[in-house]
C-alpha cells in the first residue's frame, strides 16, 4: 500500500506541474582495488586455450589494456616487446611437443602447468624484480563462437475472407551466430608475488540472421563492453545519467 501511495502521489504531483527538465548527473564509484602504492603496471600476458583461433587473444587483449591504462590512469604502463608470461608458456609447450601438434592429454597437461604458473608467487616475484616491482595483471582468456540456430516462434496478423484480422502463431528455423568472451583477471603484487585481487568478466553477443561478422570484429565489440569494468577495478569511475525535475 505504501508503494501504491508513492506512485499516486508522484502522478498527482506531475499532473499539477506545468513542465519538467532533465538534468545530467554523475555518480562516482570507488575502485575495487587500491593501487596507490604502485608506480607501474605490467600487463604480463594471458593463458589461452591450445586451439587454432582467428584472434590472438593474449596479444590483442594486452594491447587494448595498455592503451586504456595509458588514457585513463596516471600509473606508468610498462610495455615489453614480448609479454613475459608468454615466454614461460612457450617453454611449457616446447616440453610437451616440439612439432606443435598437441593431443588431448598434452592439452590437459598444458592447462595444469599454466594454472600452476598463474598461482606461483616465486615466478611473479622474480618478474617483479626484473620490472621494478609493478602491479602485474595477468590471467586466463577464452573466446568462442556459438551456433544459436533453431526454431523461433513468430506471430503475424492475417485477414480472413471477410477482412477480419486474426493473430497466427508459427515456428520458423533461423540461423544465428554468437560469440562469447570470458576473462579471469589476476592482480598480483610483484613485491611478494601474491595474488591481491581476482575478477571474472563474461560478455556475449548474438547476431541476427544474415548478419555476417568476423570473429575479430566481434572480439573488439565484446572488449568495448568489458573494458569499463576492468578499469573500475583499479581506478574510480563515474556513471552518467539523468534526473527529471518537475516544476
Amino acid at each position: 500500500m505504501r508503494g501504491v501511495a508513492v506512485v499516486l502521489f508522484t502522478v498527482v504531483s506531475a499532473a499539477g506541474c506545468s513542465s519538467f527538465v532533465e538534468v545530467p548527473v554523475e555518480t562516482p564509484l570507488q575502485s575495487k582495488l587500491d593501487v596507490s602504492r604502485f608506480r607501474r603496471i605490467l600487463i604480463a600476458g594471458f593463458v589461452t586455450d591450445l586451439r587454432t583461433a582467428d584472434v590472438d587473444l593474449s596479444a590483442e587483449t594486452s594491447r587494448l589494456l595498455q592503451n586504456q591504462l595509458r588514457s585513463n590512469t596516471r600509473i606508468q604502463v610498462l610495455e615489453p616487446d614480448h609479454p613475459p608470461l608468454q615466454t614461460a608458456l612457450d617453454n611449457i609447450l616446447a616440453r610437451l611437443d616440439e612439432e606443435g601438434a598437441y593431443a588431448s592429454e598434452e592439452k590437459e597437461q598444458y592447462a595444469l602447468e599454466a594454472d600452476r604458473l598463474l598461482e606461483d608467487p616465486e615466478f611473479w616475484r622474480k618478474m617483479g624484480e626484473e620490472y621494478q616491482q609493478p602491479l602485474i595483471v595477468t590471467g586466463r582468456l577464452g573466446f568462442e563462437d556459438q551456433n544459436r540456430s533453431g526454431f523461433q516462434t513468430q506471430e503475424r496478423i492475417v485477414r480472413d475472407a471477410t477482412g477480419t484480422p486474426r493473430l497466427v502463431r508459427g515456428n520458423r528455423y533461423t540461423e544465428r551466430q554468437g560469440f562469447s568472451l570470458s576473462a579471469d583477471f589476476y592482480f598480483i603484487d610483484s613485491k611478494t608475488g601474491e595474488l591481491i585481487h581476482k575478477e571474472r568478466f563474461t560478455e556475449e553477443v548474438l547476431y541476427a540472421e544474415r548478419q555476417r561478422v568476423s570473429p575479430l570484429s566481434s572480439y573488439f565489440e565484446l572488449m568495448d563492453r568489458l573494458l569499463p569494468n576492468f578499469l573500475g577495478v583499479i581506478t574510480p569511475q563515474r556513471i552518467r545519467g539523468t534526473r527529471v525535475l518537475l516544476y
